[in-house]
């Protein structure tokens, strides 16, 4: 009980220092972890597991998809419109019927999406980016990564 509310504290503190980068990285890294809980979980046929796991990773997503600045980020928060609107049809077409390998693409899909943010932030943190007035903006994530 102690550990679960040091870990909790952690976590919460971790959120709410963290960069926009670093908040998008944990709405990626929670999404797949949900998804892959949700594949265990539909490999067992353990359904109301699944779909909350499911339900937490639409949550994620549309969280990703509401923040996302279209004046700013153009062409790019476009293609990542299409791709998170693409996850969340997905997701909302999973049922008891489908084989638990439909999570593999996915996965896939966040982990690249993931996979190009780590860069970013890997050169936002070298001083070779500027967020263009992104930070302080990134309250949007706070509740969903917490």
């Amino acid at each position: 009980m102690v550990m679960n509310r040091a870990q909790n504290a952690y976590r919460k503190t971790n959120v709410e220092t963290a960069d926009t980068a670093s908040l998008v990285l944990m709405c990626y890294d929670a999404t797949i972890r949900n998804l892959q809980q949700a594949k265990e979980y539909h490999a067992s046929r353990r359904m109301d597991e699944a779909y909350n796991r499911i339900r937490h990773s639409q949550d994620v997503i549309t969280e990703l998809l509401v923040s996302l600045d279209f004046e700013r980020g153009g062409e790019i928060a476009i293609n990542l419109s299409r791709v998170y609107n693409y996850l969340l049809r997905e997701l909302i077409g999973i049922n008891s019927m489908k084989s638990p390998e439909i999570y593999n693409g996915l996965i896939t899909i966040l982990e690249e999406l993931r996979e190009a943010w780590q860069e970013v932030k890997r050169k936002y943190d070298r001083g070779e980016l500027d967020l263009g007035g992104l930070e302080g903006a990134e309250n949007w994530a706070r509740s969903i990564t917490a």
